[in-house]
């Protein structure tokens, strides 16, 4: 399944909390979680969060034996940083959705060409937020966009563009020793600021 609406961006050094917190983002509505290879044993955590009812994928792919690793692991999609053609290719081979890196208008049309399902633009929230999303839809009104980095719940309105297919969100769903009850309520304040209804403001 693609990704849509909310991303849990997922990072930390220790495996165990990043896994509560997949457990409280999903149970605050949040549809996709993305464990990221910066995470120790991340393949393990993807495992044992196999029943889940977020769909689970690997994050900070960066390479084919990490791409490997994570398919073997159960990831139902993969992100990678950057344009690397090699990771698009293996993910279709898997029959599992692929999000590419990238910054400029020539990467992302580079990473659209190479094959991946969304443009995943970072870090987004420096690059001008949603009005670099509306300016990268003038020349690519068909290439759907995944922003993610430095983007805040309130952020998220603006975010509901034709163009934007989903949104990566790391610590402020989950800051560094939230509990899981916090860390669950901002999901679902995430989560219906990104649904909401009618235009995006501004």
């Amino acid at each position: 399944m693609e990704p849509e609406g909310v991303i849990a961006v997922l990072r930390g050094d220790d495996p165990g909390q990043v896994e509560s917190a997949a457990r409280a983002v999903s149970a605050g509505g949040v549809r996709f979680v993305e464990v990221t290879f910066t995470v120790p044993g991340a393949e393990e955590v993807i495992g044992r969060l196999s029943g889940l009812e977020a769909v689970v994928g690997a994050g900070t792919v960066t390479d084919l034996r990490q791409a490997e690793r994570a398919l073997a692991a159960g990831a139902r999609f993969l992100v990678c940083p950057a344009c690397l053609p090699e990771i698009a290719d293996r993910a279709r081979k898997a029959g599992v959705p692929c999000l590419l890196g990238a910054m400029t208008p020539t990467e992302v049309l580079a990473a659209w060409n190479a094959g991946a399902n969304q443009v995943k633009v970072f870090p987004a929230g420096r690059l001008g937020g949603p009005r670099y999303m509306r300016d990268l839809a003038g020349p690519f009104p068909r290439i759907r966009l995944s922003p993610s980095g430095g983007i805040a719940i309130d952020d998220l309105p603006g975010y509901r563009l034709p163009n934007v297919a989903s949104v990566g969100m790391g610590s402020e769903l989950a800051p560094p020793g939230a509990r899981d009850q916090e860390i669950a309520e901002r999901a679902g304040r995430a989560v219906a600021a990104m649904r909401g209804s009618g235009p995006a403001p501004g």
